[in-house]
């Protein structure tokens, strides 16, 4: 536990702030112990507060956004975790700017990310992974990132040249920095009317007949190719359905990883060890996370 003296501290100046908040209330898996101090942030000049706040009490901290990547310890986190929940948007005839704590599904309207109708997650999720749906990724679109580094205590304007963007990819998962907002390009729709709502609802088609109910955080291995996706990978290794403790390997998509019950994070952990070692004996292939584990 962080000191009482820090914890009153943290109250004090951030007095909507909680201590000992369940982590598996914040994810999509719903699994995770109490984080020591926790607070959901409205504006995203908190942000680098916040973070101020934790270096200067020598705390552990983590920026989450709505949690639907990622896998917190079954004893929770000795820090401060952040909970983006910013979401202004500025839109103008060729871009639009939108805070890091932004849901993707708030954004569908404007071109072209029409495209990503029942994509999850938030803007800065989308960026730190590189997200992409129905062929279009982050970097097709991003323009610049408004980023705050810790390090230096400095809010710059990174253009996305400068991202390292590939394959569910940033440079930013391999430094501190945090993301603020972020500039598309807004582009005119080439899509007819008809075409849109094809894709609404072939998106609609695809949550609810391939991609399984539950708790979840998605996909949970990067696909190492198109042609060798993860969840047929896992199939073929003769997993589907493969259950440690609560977590299961889902029937109906093999790259899903469902929390049935009770799974705690050590049930995940050991699953995804499984399928890690059985496909690289089968098929000499080394899968990769795509969820974040804490």
């Amino acid at each position: 536990m962080s000191n009482k003296k820090v914890q009153e501290e943290f109250i004090k100046k951030f007095p909507e702030g909680k201590i000992d908040e369940i982590l598996k209330n914040h994810c999509t898996f719903q699994i995770g112990g109490p984080a020591d101090l926790f607070y959901e942030v409205r504006e995203t000049a908190q942000i680098p507060e916040l973070i101020r706040f934790a270096i200067t009490n020598n705390l552990p901290y983590l920026l989450i956004g709505r949690g639907s990547n990622i896998l917190f310890p079954d004893d929770g986190f000795r820090g401060l975790i952040i909970k983006n929940q910013t979401d202004h948007i500025e839109e103008s005839k060729d871009q639009f700017t939108a805070d890091s704590g932004t849901l993707i599904s708030r954004l569908t309207h404007l071109s072209p990310l029409e495209q990503w109708v029942g994509l999850p997650g938030t803007v800065g999720g989308a960026i730190y992974g590189n997200a992409g749906y129905n062929g279009l990724e982050t970097k097709d679109i991003l323009k610049s990132a408004q980023i705050y580094d810790p390090q230096t205590d400095q809010i710059q304007e990174i253009p996305a040249t400068r991202l390292d963007l590939k394959y569910r990819h940033s440079a930013l998962k391999n430094s501190k920095k945090i993301i603020l907002k972020a500039t598309f390009t807004r582009t005119p729709s080439t899509l007819s009317p008809e075409q849109l709502e094809q894709i609404k609802k072939e998106s609609r088609h695809f949550r609810l007949n391939v991609q399984p109910f539950g708790a979840s955080s998605g996909s949970f291995f990067k696909n190492p190719n198109p042609q060798q996706p993860a969840g047929l990978l896992i199939d073929q290794a003769g997993l589907k359905g493969h259950s440690i403790g609560d977590a299961q390997i889902s029937e109906k998509h093999a790259n899903f990883i469902i929390n049935t019950g009770s799974a705690t994070a050590k049930d995940v952990r050991k699953l995804a060890t499984l399928i890690k070692k059985e496909v690289k004996a089968k098929f000499g292939i080394k899968l990769e996370e795509e969820v974040q584990i804490i």
